[in-house]
């Protein structure tokens, strides 16, 4: 930065002032217009000319950041609402009904050599688990509380869902899964899910699967277990079935 320098006193000032800061003498500027002026960048110019001639250019890149706003604040307000929305489950089992011995019979079926088959109904094994699961509390995330686990049976896929609720209000979330069995490995091939309403993508529900149903996998170890030592399982609509080793 350029200084000027008082003919009179020499003391060094600002190129913005006419008159030395110490003793009021008159400053020689003739300096200044020597310096060479500041050129601007050949775009930088376009840009302002634009600006200068196309003034509405500005205001409705304005009005473009206020609309993407407002729909971007949209989709994520309807996510929120699909994600709290209850999805399509059966109603809970009915109080004092006695509920079917599936891990009984699992157990019984492995070590009997050529057993029958073993079909059970969603409406079965849903009874099942809301009674399994109440014994094994313990095993379940003290993080929300855990209500009901639900299956559901179509060709080749089992959907499992878990019910939490916070403060009072139900969270659901669902996996759904094509599982196979193979050398005494139950292998599961995941085909999506959803949070409430809101489809979740194969590829997220698969690294979010042991984060929102690990504690579930837990308290179903037994009966994961027995069922790995039988000889198959296929899901059809709304039934299962169990093949033991011959």
């Amino acid at each position: 930065m350029i200084k000027l320098i008082c003919p009179e006193c020499r003391r060094e000032n600002d190129p913005e002032r006419i008159y030395c800061h110490d003793c009021g003498a008159r400053l020689d500027r003739s300096a200044l217009a020597k310096t060479a002026p500041k050129v601007e960048d050949a775009k930088e110019t376009q840009r302002r000319l634009r600006m200068i001639l196309d003034p509405q250019r500005k205001q409705m890149r304005l009005l473009f950041f206020k609309i993407s706003k407002v729909i971007l604040g949209a989709f994520a307000v309807a996510a929120v609402v699909q994600m709290l929305r209850t999805p399509d489950i059966p109603p809970r089992a009915k109080m004092g009904d006695f509920p079917p011995q599936i891990g009984l019979d699992l157990e019984n079926a492995t070590m009997k050599h050529g057993a029958a088959p073993l079909a059970y109904t969603e409406t079965q094994v849903n009874a099942y688990l809301g009674s399994a699961l109440k014994s094994k509390q313990a095993a379940l995330s003290k993080l929300l509380q855990f209500e009901r686990g639900i299956v559901k049976f179509d060709e080749n896929v089992c959907r499992v869902t878990a019910e939490r609720s916070l403060f009072g209000f139900s969270i659901f979330t669902t996996t759904a899964s094509s599982v196979s069995l193979e050398s005494g490995t139950l292998n599961a091939s995941n085909k999506g899910g959803s949070i409430g309403r809101l489809p979740v993508h194969p590829l997220l529900m698969k690294y979010a699967e042991p984060l929102l149903f690990g504690d579930l996998w837990t308290a179903l170890d037994r009966e994961r277990k027995s069922i790995a030592k039988m000889n198959a399982i296929e899901f059809h609509p709304q039934a299962v079935v169990l093949t033991p080793k011959p």
